[in-house]
């Protein structure tokens, strides 16, 4: 995501947004859209996500995430 997505705020949104790789679908595409303003880097993280060999991330590691992202946004925001 990181080589998509460098700037740390998008990134940051992203990954409050998508959440696990795994619930990325095409229907993801246009909120991805949105929030990056560029829909050929939203195609590009829905198709790195179906390629990735990357481990599955385990419930408690998506739990901290999440709360780290949402933390590191309303800071950007603030």
């Amino acid at each position: 995501l990181v080589s998509i997505v460098p700037d740390n705020h998008l990134y940051t949104k992203c990954t409050e947004y998508i959440k696990d790789r795994k619930s990325l679908s095409e229907e993801s595409l246009e909120p991805l859209t949105e929030i990056l303003g560029d829909s050929e880097k939203a195609q590009a993280i829905l198709d790195a996500s179906k390629m990735s060999m990357g481990m599955d991330i385990s419930p408690v590691d998506l739990i901290n995430i999440q709360m780290f992202a949402g933390r590191v946004v309303a800071l950007s925001n603030y």
